[in-house]
């Protein structure tokens, strides 16, 4: 499965794995949507889809994930694996 997030407007995370659903990918219209460039920082769950064999998209995954936007600068002094705690 994947799961494909347009930067400027994604639906927000769900805070556990059991409120992650399906539906967070097929209703997105009802669901609050975040932009990680006014956000900077956003942590959740959300759900891996792929299409069945009858072509209905289906939950094969989820994964936790943690996104922050940082500037150039903020990168340059803690690049990534770097002075970070596990599994960053």
């Amino acid at each position: 499965g994947a799961i494909e997030l347009d930067l400027n407007r994604f639906p927000r995370g769900a805070k556990t794995s059991k409120q992650c659903s399906l539906e967070m990918v097929t209703n997105e219209t009802e669901l609050p949507m975040v932009s990680i460039f006014k956000q900077k920082r956003v942590k959740g769950w959300w759900p891996f889809v792929a299409r069945d064999e009858n072509d209905e998209l289906e939950i094969t995954g989820k994964v936790e994930a943690e996104l922050h936007l940082l500037t150039a600068e903020e990168a340059e002094k803690s690049p990534a694996g770097l002075a970070r705690n596990e599994p960053d």
